[in-house]
């Protein structure tokens, strides 16, 4: 193989491998400390019980709202393939 091109290659390989982090961040990253009901599926399909003041993780579908002493809270309540496989905070 002549040099340049050689040099050509390992520069697409240099620009592929420096994306790749980027690929993987842009998707939502499920977590959940306070796991539910489950499924007995394999995966299985879980409910989180975590309650954010911010909302919810973007792939929820169903994020429900509520109000408690005048603050929001929200909670998802969708079913979702391993949802509670990782943990948004670390244990005590």
């Amino acid at each position: 193989m002549r040099p340049q091109a050689l040099l050509a290659v390992l520069a697409v390989v240099a620009v592929l491998a420096a994306a790749l982090p980027l690929a993987h961040s842009q998707g939502a990253t499920l977590c959940c400390d306070k796991c539910g009901i489950c499924t007995r599926s394999f995966p299985p399909q879980c409910r989180c019980m975590d309650i954010s003041p911010t909302g919810c993780n973007p792939a929820c579908k169903t994020c429900a709202k509520s109000t408690v002493g005048g603050r929001d809270s929200f909670q998802c309540k969708d079913f979702i393939t391993n949802f509670c496989e990782t943990r948004c905070t670390k244990a005590a």
